[in-house]
Order: C-alpha cells, then sequence, then structure tokens
C-alpha cells in the first residue's frame, strides 16, 4: 500500500491541520508544496476545477479534496 501523498501551500491552515493529523496518528503520508511538482499541481487543478485547493490528497488512485485525516485512513484501507 502506497503513503498518500498531500498537496499543500505553505501557510494553509488546513494543509496544516492535515499533516499535523497524519503525523500525530502515525499514519504514514508525503507532503508536497505545489511548486515543488507541477505535474502533481496540474493533477490537482484537473480535479479541482482549475483550483490549487489545499489539501489535496492523492491515495490508493483517488483524489480528496479538503479531506479529514479519517477520511484519509479510509482510503488507505480501500
Amino acid at each position: 500500500m502506497a503513503a498518500p501523498v498531500l498537496y499543500y501551500k505553505p501557510g494553509c491552515p488546513f494543509g496544516i491541520r492535515l499533516r499535523t493529523a497524519l503525523t500525530m496518528r502515525r499514519i504514514p503520508h508525503t507532503s508536497v508544496r505545489f511548486r515543488e511538482d507541477e505535474e502533481g499541481a496540474a493533477q490537482v487543478r484537473a480535479v479541482n476545477g482549475g483550483l490549487e485547493i489545499s489539501p489535496t490528497v492523492h491515495v490508493n488512485g483517488r483524489w480528496l479534496t479538503n479531506p479529514r485525516w479519517d477520511e484519509v485512513r479510509r482510503a488507505m484501507a480501500a
């Protein structure tokens, strides 16, 4: 099972909250700033109507926009 990839904007409180929740619960994940992965950012825009919504998570072939930590965990198990 691959770890979720969490795309975020620096300083975004929603991205900070999700990254913190995943880390505190020892849920493995990779955090990527939009500007560090232009291909990933383009995919985020494609699934969010052209917007770079932070956070957006890619897990098990699914995209989750601004999910809660437990949604990410359930998607990992699916």
